[in-house]
């Protein structure tokens, strides 16, 4: 039986109103390489790649390509669920930078004030947090002076995979800033743990920046290999993914 593969690339957005959104810089070039890399190695083996991305993100070319845009978490999270439903997915690579967050309400910091006022008997932390008075027009006026935004944390899309499907092989990221080796396995470790990813790429944000994208790939015993370079880690990737299944 031919592989089905999960990639997800890019990043996601959240929409504050229908103009204005909360995002990040993802670019989604690794999950692209990633793709091509399988092509170029697994042609044979793979059936479908299901390519999930944000809609300015890289995007690879193939007839065994099946392109799915995105916007938001909530999309995400629609389109993982409906796949792993109904294909059996051999490997799910999870490279897409989630919002951590996404809007709850917006207000302004004159109509918080109004309404905890109006509201002394109660507690100041659940009217703040349940604020009734928020901004249900399509677009918020550029005149708003102290605008606040709410957030509220999103799904972990990553915890979802091997409970809708155990048998899928899956591979984590984890993008750290700043921090010790160690300390980036250790939280890779975690992740691994948690959501029982049979791999984890392990990246620090201070290399990329630096202009080499320097990984570590945590095997499922918690050894690891070294790959520098988006080319590299896919190529490595590649191999550990086919090694261990």
């Amino acid at each position: 039986m031919k592989n089905k593969i999960i990639i997800t690339a890019g990043g996601t957005s959240e929409k504050i109103d229908n103009v204005r959104k909360i995002t990040n810089s993802s670019s989604g070039k690794l999950g692209k390489i990633i793709a091509e890399k399988l092509l170029e190695e697994k042609d044979s083996s793979i059936e479908r790649i299901y390519y999930i991305c944000s809609k300015n993100a890289l995007k690879p070319i193939s007839s065994k390509i099946q392109i799915i845009e995105i916007v938001s978490t909530n999309d995400l999270q629609e389109v993982i669920e409906r796949l792993l439903k109904e294909e059996n997915i051999t490997y799910f690579i999870h490279s897409m930078a989630v919002s951590d967050y996404t809007v709850d309400f917006v207000t302004n910091a004159k109509r918080l004030a109004i309404n905890i006022n109006n509201n002394r008997d109660c507690d100041v932390y659940d009217l703040i947090c349940n604020n009734a008075d928020n901004y249900n027009d399509n677009k918020i006026s550029s005149n708003e002076d102290d605008l606040i935004i709410k957030l509220k944390k999103t799904p972990k899309i990553i915890s979802i995979i091997k409970k809708l499907s155990p048998q899928t092989h899956l591979v984590g990221f984890k993008l750290l800033d700043g921090v010790s080796e160690q300390e980036l396995i250790d939280v890779a470790i975690k992740l691994k743990d948690k959501n029982k990813c049979d791999l984890v790429v392990a990246n620090d944000l201070q290399h990329i920046r630096e202009g080499v994208h320097q990984a570590l790939i945590i095997r499922k015993n918690n050894d690891y290999i070294r790959a520098a370079g988006k080319e590299d880690i896919a190529e490595k990737l590649v191999k550990e993914m086919f090694i261990q299944n």
